[in-house]
Order: C-alpha cells, then structure tokens, then sequence
C-alpha cells in the first residue's frame, strides 16, 4: 500500500496565523462540541517521531497532515480525528476517530467532578464501540503522592452504520477515599483497535438535581 512520505513528517516548523475565535463556550454546558472549527497547527516533535514510526509500519495517522501541519478541532491540543463534510457528516462538519483516545489533554482535562450527574447527547455512527473513558487519580492529603484508581467507561455505545442520536447519564464510581482524595477527573474518547466512530454534536452539562 502507497504512504505519503515520512519526509513530510521532518520538514522545519513555521509558524501560522489562525484565529481561535470560536463562538464563547456556553456556560450551561461541561463540554459543547459540534466539531464545526477546524484549525491548521505545527506537528509537534513528539508527533513527528511517533507519525514516522506508524508511517513506516504502514498504518495510518488517524489525522490528517499536510506538509509541517495537521488539522485538529478548535479547542483540542493533540491530534483529534479527520474532518468529515458533506453526505459523511451529520451537520455540517463531524469528526471521524479511529484506534486511539481523542481529548484527554486539554479538551476533556478536569471537566468531571466526583458524586456530581451529568447528563449527555451525541450523535455517533461507524464500527465498533464508543466510550468516553475517565481517567480517575486520587491525592493524599497528608503526603502529596497520587494514585491511579480506576478508568471506568462513563459512555459506551454500540455504532451502527447510520447516525443515531443517543442521551442519557453518568456519574463517576464511588471510591474509598480514605487515603487517595479523588478530585476533578479528566476523560476521553476512546476508539479500540478495528473500530471507527464518526462523531458530532458531543454536550454535556450537569444533570438537573432530581
């Protein structure tokens, strides 16, 4: 099979002017994504090393690149999928995920707090399964030291190879926190190994105390 080269991978960084002037994030919402902006941004060194790598082994990216620059939704700071258009896409533009996990850092960091409901809506399609996994650390209070504590699957939904739209709830586990205080919690979406989700309209907000 034909890859684009690796070369394209090491070519010097230069900087670009983009605007990060999205509409201001509503307030009512913990996340609000509909994928609409997407920006061009430098490959970062850590990325090229790992994008060559794949490159040679012959898989693929996961994102798309051109030259010294990769595409990723406004708002996210490591790669976060491919931009979907068109008859693909469930409103205007909607992002498409294959094996990996998509907005731990940065987009999704901190936004979970323990014993707190929320609620959510999202549109998916594709193979496989969707999850949108925390990644729970607790803090001693006494000594400073953390702990990973559990990834549990707060969202997990069986794609089908039309667009559904889905809503329910999710609350964090409840952990022993004698010792390890659990905080505000960071997530992610993650897609398994042959499985590909095409995502849009992604909200969360706290749910309504019942």
């Amino acid at each position: 099979m034909k890859t684009l080269p690796t070369a394209l991978l090491t070519l010097p960084l230069f900087l670009v002017a983009f605007s990060l002037s999205a509409a201001e994030p509503d307030p009512e919402y913990v996340i609000n994504d509909d994928f609409e902006n997407w920006i061009w941004k430098p490959i970062s060194f850590g990325m090229r090393k790992e994008g060559r790598e794949r490159l040679t082994a012959g898989k693929p990216l996961g994102y798309e690149y051109r030259g010294p620059l990769y595409r990723i939704p406004v708002g996210f700071e490591l790669p976060g999928g491919i931009m979907i258009e068109g008859s693909e896409a469930f409103e205007g533009r909607s992002m498409m995920l294959t094996a990996g996990q998509a907005g731990l850092h940065g987009r999704y960091s901190r936004k979970i707090m323990p014993r707190t409901t929320y609620s959510y809506e999202l549109a998916v399609k594709g193979a496989g399964t969707f999850h949108f996994r925390a990644w729970v650390h607790g803090r001693s209070a006494v000594t400073g030291e953390t702990k990973w504590l559990d990834f549990p699957n707060l969202i997990e939904v069986e794609l089908t190879d039309t667009w559904q739209t889905y809503s329910g709830t999710y609350r964090l586990p409840d952990y022993d926190e004698t010792t390890f205080k659990v905080g505000a919690i960071s997530a992610a979406i993650v897609i398994e190994v042959g499985d590909k989700a095409f995502v849009d309209n992604f909200r969360v907000r706290e749910a309504d105390p019942q």
